[in-house]
């Protein structure tokens, strides 16, 4: 039997920074909030791209999925195998987004879920109006998973998923062919 090639690959904006404790405190409430006005700050300056956030240990990963969007590949698998790599303590996912509830549409607004690897899950969300400025009479909605919610349609399950099917991400570094200048490397995905 013939392998087929890999697919060829995506590029990547990934970020990294120190895991500063101001900014990605301990606890699942105060990181859950931490970045759920993290994305508010950003909707101020305009719709902000979804962003999946690996935290690790020492540091944390910010990696733009609009390219993954935009190749018309899933989000959860994509995320799944993020989760997947060495060291990842938790994950999350900022993005404004088109919310519902129990299948009913509550409107766009500025999201931030969490997972860690034992499938705990928080979410959080600041309703948006037309202006894409917070609706100001709605404070941040919270669902937890430790209150026996029912986790939100189309969120979370990413850690076990990669468990289950085996997923992990590789990530290589690759210069640009059309540049000669010494700028920093671009990732790609496979």
């Amino acid at each position: 039997m013939s392998q087929l090639p890999p697919p060829p690959g995506i590029r990547l904006k990934v970020g990294a920074r120190p895991r500063d404790p101001v900014e990605f405190p301990p606890g699942d409430d105060t990181l859950g909030e931490s970045l759920a006005s993290m994305v508010l700050r950003s909707v101020s300056k305009g719709v902000p791209p979804p962003s999946a956030l690996l935290l690790k240990p020492d540091h944390v990963e910010i990696i733009d999925l609009r390219p993954i969007l935009q190749a018309g590949l899933s989000v959860h698998r994509f995320i799944a195998a993020a989760t997947g790599q060495p060291e990842v303590e938790a994950v999350a996912l900022l993005a404004v987004l088109d919310l519902e509830e129990l299948g009913h549409p509550l409107g766009r607004g500025g999201s931030a879920f969490i997972e860690w690897p034992d499938n705990r899950w928080w979410h959080g969300y600041h309703l948006l109006g037309r202006s894409m400025r917070p609706v100001d009479d709605i404070p941040l909605v919270v669902r937890r998973a430790l209150d026996g919610q029912p986790r939100p349609k189309g969120f979370g399950g990413w850690f076990s998923r990669a468990r289950f099917q085996k997923l992990s991400l590789r990530l290589e570094r690759v210069d640009r062919p059309d540049d000669d200048s010494p700028a920093e490397p671009q990732p790609l995905v496979h």
